[in-house]
């Protein structure tokens, strides 16, 4: 648990969030593709201007593997960026997302 009490909130459970609002508002969804910080934006989540977002849908025909970052390859720097996506909303002063 971190200092102020909230339990983080893990990268997986904010993604399947995000999908979640993308399911049910079209607009969202639209927006998400269009322009990702900006629709995160909406939902309170501030992403760094040097963190670029991808917005890929996936199809019938066409399914998305995504590969994770090999931590043996990043700078020191680079991993601190990293590892910082995995934590949310103010739970860490160095979070990814942060409202």
């Amino acid at each position: 648990m971190s200092e102020n009490g909230k339990k983080p909130v893990i990268h997986r459970e904010i993604k399947d969030q995000i999908i979640k609002k993308a399911q049910s508002d079209e607009d969202f969804r639209k927006a998400l593709m269009d322009n990702p910080k900006e629709a995160l934006g909406q939902l309170g989540v501030q992403v760094p201007e040097k963190v670029e977002i991808k917005v890929v849908e996936e199809s019938p025909q066409v399914l998305y593997l995504v590969l994770p970052v090999n931590p043996d390859e990043l700078t020191d720097e680079q991993l601190d960026d990293v590892a910082a996506a995995g934590f949310c909303f103010k739970c860490d002063p160095h979070c990814l997302f942060t409202p």
